[in-house]
């Protein structure tokens, strides 16, 4: 071979705009996208008889048989470890190409060698990591402009399932709570508070793997799941109950911070959202202690049970049961707004400029006799000439939007959703838009769409 031919190789190389593979000539990777991403140098070497070869994954990862009969014995033990992490992966049948093409672990990430088993188990969270990634690549390949594209949800990847449909991340007392009612009830976690007539719902239907796929076109229906009629979208259900609609639910602010608490209401009683306590163990704590006020001698003894188990199990993990604890109250001093709901609201506000919010033009009470004048009109007349009034508010509360006063919005927002009128729904959905949209809150925007597109009172909301 000339050294002409060998100096134009060498300077292709050079000039090259792929990132070096850290293996160079002797990387042995056969994958085509390895070989788009990363460059190798030209090898004068001949290149050695090719031997046996054996499948890893899927008929897709392969590596040299190596004679030395101890690194064989490694490569394979090292094999069986990353077999393992592979069947974790759902819908990757080893045997079906057409699962597998995309569900690849490249090797510039995890080299096969008789000197890597040791890194395989330390960082055996980090390959699973890895099989989130690649399955939702797999799954994002698959979306084309079809909308019978199937997503599939990956057990070992939970919070990001949560997090993908229903657009926010649960808390670590929510999995740890998942724990608990395990321990109490191993093959029913859901039912485990069945003594005190709670259930587990919402979010807790994906971690406890009711839904393992679902099709791209129905992806927004569950951002309704478990969404009762007065739930604005700060409100997430997460255990109902079994009267006068009872549920409870973390609250949130911003739909990327964590809770500040867990709230209750009853939908089939009124809009009132009333915070409970700062996770989801104090405020199954009060309501075991409120059945146990009303609960005969045979009840009280399970109730008694269960609540010995939530507090030993709290006290084990350092879980606070305070029913109002500093974070709590530090919440209640940024409130700008009680709104019809109780709940309040919390936006960016500076007391020295006052900006960020601004009071209503009408009192709360007038405000609701404006709502009770529409809904009860009993002429399409009579209740134009009410929503002649809204519209009037409406047109303030703008406004003071455009002079950064966002949360006079949001306000009228949360109370014109409260009311449950729904001749007012429409309104309620213009001033969401404009103030999650100044504030910065898109997922709450996307939330409430889908909830008034779809708004059912009742007790029995899955969409699953």
């Amino acid at each position: 071979m000339s050294e002409d031919y060998k100096d134009k190789a060498f300077l292709a190389y050079k000039n090259d705009s792929r990132i070096p593979c850290r293996y160079g000539a002797k990387c042995y990777q056969k994958n085509s996208l390895h070989h788009n991403k990363y460059k190798h140098p030209f090898s004068t070497k001949k290149k050695e008889a090719k031997v046996s070869q054996k499948t890893l994954i899927g008929n897709k990862r392969k590596f040299e048989e190596i004679n030395d009969n101890k690194k064989e014995a490694d490569s394979v033990s090292v094999s069986n470890k990353i077999q393992k992490v592979k069947t974790n992966v759902p819908n990757a049948d080893v045997n079906n190409s057409e699962h597998t093409d995309n569900i690849e672990i490249d090797n510039e990430h995890l080299i096969i060698t008789s000197n890597n088993e040791k890194m395989v188990e330390d960082n055996i969270e980090e390959i699973k990591e890895k099989s989130c990634a690649l399955l939702e690549i797999h799954n994002n390949s698959n979306q084309t402009d079809s909308d019978d594209s199937c997503i599939i949800l990956s057990p070992n990847c939970m919070k990001e399932n949560i997090k993908n449909l229903f657009l926010v991340q649960m808390p670590e007392d929510f999995y740890q709570f998942y724990e608990f009612c395990k321990l109490i009830s191993k093959n029913a976690a859901l039912r485990a508070l069945k003594s005190v007539h709670l259930y587990l719902v919402g979010p807790f239907d994906i971690l406890d793997n009711k839904l393992k796929s679902f099709k791209n076109k129905d992806k927004e229906k569950y951002l309704g799941h478990w969404r009762y009629y007065y739930d604005p979208p700060e409100f997430q259900t997460i255990i109902k109950g079994e009267k006068d609609g009872l549920h409870l639910g973390y609250w949130r602010d911003e739909p990327n911070e964590k809770p500040i608490f867990v709230v209750k209401n009853k939908a089939d009683v009124n809009c009132i959202i009333q915070p409970e306590a700062e996770n989801i163990f104090g405020a199954v704590n009060v309501c075991i202690e409120d059945a146990l006020k009303t609960a005969n001698l045979f009840e009280k003894t399970s109730i008694l049970q269960l609540q010995k188990q939530l507090k030993e199990f709290s006290q084990k993990h350092n879980i606070t049961l305070e029913r109002k604890t500093d974070k709590m109250i530090n919440r209640e001093k940024k409130v700008v707004a009680r709104t019809f709901h109780k709940a309040g609201i919390v936006v960016p506000y500076n007391k020295k400029t006052q900006l960020g919010y601004r009071e209503l033009s009408v009192t709360d009470k007038e405000l609701q006799q404006i709502f009770k004048k529409i809904d009860e009109a009993d002429s399409l007349q009579e209740r134009k000439k009410a929503m002649s009034k809204l519209d009037e508010v409406v047109r303030l509360a703008t406004i003071a939007a455009d002079e950064c006063d966002f949360g006079t919005c949001l306000e009228l927002a949360h109370d014109l959703f409260s009311s449950g009128n729904v001749h007012i729904e429409k309104t309620a959905l213009q001033m969401f838009s404009i103030a999650y949209t100044h504030l910065n809150r898109p997922e709450f925007l996307e939330i409430i769409k889908v909830h008034l597109k779809n708004r059912k009172r009742g007790n029995d909301l899955t969409v699953i």
